[in-house]
């Protein structure tokens, strides 16, 4: 009997690789070669059960066995299982059920970055700077965010009771929150960085991202917005018709978005905006770097593509595949690759990942190297380049913290926790920056808590240290945008598309003298 129960279990978990592998296979090798495989597999399924000194739990072996299965297709067809399949339904609705605080794995525990405004963890009094050593009586030493969020979140209504460590208070303070619905934005920030510069930060694609992205615009609008620089930095994608959504506002009419083939280049389809859509004519400059993907690389690649504005920063990830998330009872979900894309102009910007996932993952230069990938004209006769991202028409270095800022800011948390000290001890007044009394006093603060830093490493870094005490400040005392807005201020790349604008809005003025069919020159020096 137990040797039924266990070969039955194996035909389960055989099923559910069929579900997938099996046409792929059959259309390949046919019906014989298919059923050579599942006996392989099946058999060897039977040898893992019986030889191994632990057998693996079913639920684990069917998750590995699918995802090696994927994994032989390409680097983004994925499997996900109920939690991770529920996370990635709430990233791209908008929304989850939780405490409503921004949260970052400390050495102490899990720190509260920011209570969002308004949410259960704020109303009830947690604060920035809390560290948080107990959830549901678990201890958060050790836990990662992720590990975190999990047990943050749940069903609306229920509770979840957290233990924080405040500065200054020897007791854990005690809270029972009841979990709620928290709204996660996909348009991240949005305000206006001088009286004519709006700047608007879409952190990922969501089903709610057009319609936040069209309301931000028509807000900056009634502030004084002339031109806008679009940040798609780190944004890895997401929703497709949520990018389709964004560039349907950016651009004039009856102009193509994004085009998709599937296998061999069969079933082309094409989206376009409609015949009646209208230019809203100001300048734009849309800001990219090495985590900019899919969704994001198809807005760039249309307004790069129709001359709608110019790319600032570094070469984008190269993610030219399309996943079909499918569901799997109800629960489970199954990305799965069902076409290529391309964009206006005939590129796919999909990067070469036949060397391996290694490889693909953490390209040995991700510095930008010469385009290699075969040359497409944008609208105005630009030359572009696909097969590797998106290429920005202003390059720009990447900036990294040097080993001593990485060592003081993210391993011992010196200056969040400086800054936790500072407004408990001093205040903080809205958009107040480190000067040289703060200075003063972190040096002191610093040696107490026997921070590494050397005479030294204070001179050569106190200008990189002004600026990350002066972000944190804002972001304990106002919230995480008050911080994001100082460091705007010696954003190199924020400076430079700056510096850029009255390029992108001699782009923009050609492109309308070619939609009005007035004779014009490509903008070569772009």
């Amino acid at each position: 009997m137990a040797r039924f129960i266990k070969r039955n279990w194996m035909w389960m978990v055989l099923a559910a690789t069929v579900a997938v592998a099996g046409p792929l296979l059959a259309r390949s090798n046919g019906e014989s070669a298919r059923q050579r495989s599942l006996d392989t597999l099946t058999e060897v399924m039977d040898l893992v059960q019986k030889q191994t000194p632990e057998p693996p739990a079913p639920r684990q072996l069917t998750h590995a066995t699918i995802q090696g299965m994927l994994h032989t297709l390409d680097p983004h067809s994925n499997y996900m299982d109920e939690s991770e399949f529920r996370l990635l339904r709430e990233e791209q609705k908008g929304s989850f059920f939780g405490i409503g605080a921004i949260i970052q794995q400390h050495d102490q525990g899990i720190a509260i970055i920011s209570p969002m405004k308004g949410g259960p963890a704020e109303r009830l009094g947690v604060r920035s700077g809390d560290i948080i050593k107990e959830i549901d009586g678990t201890s958060t030493e050790g836990m990662s965010s992720n590990a975190a969020l999990q047990k943050l979140r749940g069903e609306k209504g229920t509770l979840v009771e957290i233990a924080v460590q405040r500065a200054g208070i020897a007791e854990l303070l005690r809270f029972s929150i009841p979990r709620a619905e928290v709204p996660t934005n996909s348009v991240y920030y949005s305000f206006m960085l001088n009286p004519t510069t709006g700047f608007i930060l879409i952190k990922d694609f969501g089903e709610t991202t057009s319609e936040e992205f069209e309301k931000a615009v028509a807000t900056l609008k009634k502030q004084g917005m002339k031109q806008l620089i679009l940040d798609l930095r780190g944004n890895g994608g997401g929703v497709l018709d949520a990018a389709i959504g964004i560039c349907r506002q950016l651009l004039g009419p009856d102009q193509l978005i994004v085009s998709q083939k599937g296998r061999d280049g069969r079933d082309e389809s094409q989206t376009r905006t409609s015949k009646g859509a209208q230019l809203d004519p100001f300048p734009l400059v849309v800001l990219i770097n090495r985590g900019s993907a899919s969704a994001s690389e198809i807005v760039t690649g249309a307004v790069q593509d129709h001359d709608r504005g110019l790319v600032v920063g570094q070469t984008s990830w190269g993610k030219g595949l399309v996943q079909s998330v499918l569901t799997i009872n109800r629960s489970r979900g199954l990305a799965l690759t069902t076409a290529r894309y391309y964009t206006p102009s005939g590129r796919s910007i999909q990067r070469d990942y036949t060397h391996g996932l290694d490889d693909y993952y953490n390209p040995e230069d991700e510095k930008d190297a010469k385009p290699q990938g075969p040359a497409f004209k944008t609208d105005l006769g630009r030359t572009v380049y696909g097969g590797g991202g998106i290429n920005p028409d202003v390059s720009m270095p990447t900036v990294r913290l040097n080993e001593f800022m990485v060592n003081i800011r993210f391993r011992h948390q010196g200056f969040f926790r400086f800054a936790v000290h500072e407004k408990e001890r001093f205040g903080v007044k809205p958009g107040q920056h480190a000067d040289d009394v703060v200075m003063s006093r972190f040096r002191t603060w610093a040696l107490e808590q026997k921070l590494p830093i050397s005479d030294q490493e204070w001179e050569a870094n106190l200008p990189a240290m002004q600026e990350q005490i002066s972000i944190e400040l804002q972001n304990v005392a106002f919230g995480i945008e008050a911080g994001f807005k100082i460091q705007c201020e010696k954003d190199p790349v924020i400076l430079k598309a700056l510096d850029v604008m009255p390029e992108a809005e001699s782009l923009l003025q050609k492109k309308q003298l070619l939609q009005r069919g007035a004779p014009t020159t490509a903008a070569a020096a772009l």
